[in-house]
């Protein structure tokens, strides 16, 4: 029995291929996966960002949660929560502002005032 050499050399990769799939679909990620579809279904699940909804309450949100926490492998504050966009805008702006603020109280505090307010120091001549 003569095999074609195309055959030998497929055989391996195709072995190698189903082994990979076969490796990435587990039960425990499909059944994540089929929550997601059933909180989609239910309109609790935002599809657009894959994460719950914003304004879920009570016991939806703790089923949406539990189901994004099984999906959500990323350790950064902002990605743990469906807040977390919005967070990260206003962490950003209260970091600028902040860093504005210790700018101009690392200056007030440097400079002399009589450097910083020479215009209400400096000489206005001999006339009052």
């Amino acid at each position: 029995m003569t095999m074609c050499s195309s055959a030998i050399v497929m055989r391996p990769a195709l072995r190698k291929l189903s082994t990979r799939f076969a490796s990435t679909h587990t039960p425990d990620n499909l059944q994540a996966f089929r929550e997601i579809n059933k909180l989609a279904s239910e309109g609790k699940w935002d599809n657009v960002n894959n994460k719950p909804k914003l304004f879920l309450l009570g016991r939806d949100k703790a089923e949406a949660y539990s189901t994004f926490m099984k999906i959500n492998k990323s350790t950064d504050f902002f990605e743990q929560s469906s807040w977390g966009m919005y967070m990260k805008v206003i962490w950003r702006i209260v970091a600028f502002l902040s860093a504005i603020k210790l700018g101009v109280v690392a200056y007030e505090t440097v400079v002399p005032e009589e450097k910083r307010l020479h215009y209400k120091y400096r000489h206005h001549g001999d006339h009052h």
